[in-house]
């Protein structure tokens, strides 16, 4: 059996220990400097009491109210720029909380965790930083390579929008869009540079976007239903669209 856990990196640990809630699943602690390859040996060699424990929590939250969502995650697959990053969490004596990348695509979060709003704030940071390296590139490549001007490019978390551009030209990115697909953020993309010429949804808005990308109706239908591939613990609280119809 395949069971998923989180690491925790704990200053304070003396010897590897597992702790398991119904808010966190499985998360392996360990003291700082333990070779992390022996955990997967660990983690099977208590599969009997992980199962106990998981039988217990379920026979539990039968009688608790449902934990809200916005967990912090294990792993985060990036779609958009084809990475799989696992994360790692350590308590420290730091007021805040901060992601560092790792060799081998590896996000350490480290700082005050007693908080999940801060983690979650931390990791959204971390996304808005990938967003800048990849996606902002990847949105002034296609406005070179098509002759439109882009007055600049904004990261931004918007709970509506997969992306917006303002009248002057200024293109602003939500961090969720590392969540989707590549063709569907591509599309986002070249949405908006078409706006950077026709700042409405008039009908010579749609023959620019058309001749930008053909199959921009099936693209349009995708990317309105695509709010569901973003993970639950950074999902808006409603749907993100693309634009107004």
């Amino acid at each position: 059996m395949t069971v998923a856990y989180q690491v925790r990196v704990s200053p304070r640990a003396k010897h590897l220990r597992l702790k398991m809630s119904a808010r966190d699943g499985l998360v392996v602690v360990i003291p700082d400097g333990f070779d992390e390859a022996r955990i997967p040996a660990v983690v099977e060699g208590n599969q009997a009491w992980i199962r106990r424990t998981e039988e217990r929590l379920r026979e539990q939250a039968k009688f608790l109210v449902p934990q809200p969502p916005g967990l912090p995650p294990g792993r985060i697959s990036l779609r958009a720029i084809g990475q799989e990053w696992s994360v790692v969490y350590r308590e420290t004596e730091a007021a805040s909380v901060t992601g560092v990348e790792r060799l081998g695509q590896q996000l350490l979060v480290y700082g005050d965790l007693s908080e999940s709003t801060s983690v979650i704030e931390a990791l959204r940071r971390w996304l808005a930083r990938k967003t800048r390296d990849h996606i902002v590139p990847w949105l002034t490549g296609l406005a070179s390579d098509r002759g439109i001007s882009v007055a600049g490019a904004a990261v931004r978390a918007q709970r509506t929008r997969w992306a917006s551009c303002s009248a002057r030209g200024l293109i602003s990115l939500n961090v969720r869009l590392l969540f989707l697909p590549p063709n569907l953020v591509r599309y986002a993309l070249l949405h908006e540079l078409a706006h950077v010429r026709e700042m409405n949804h008039s009908r010579r808005y749609w023959t620019l976007l058309d001749a930008l990308e053909p199959n921009y109706l099936a693209l349009d239908r995708d990317l309105r239903a695509a709010w569901q591939l973003v993970p639950e613990w950074i999902r808006p609280r409603q749907p993100v669209e693309p634009h107004p119809r």
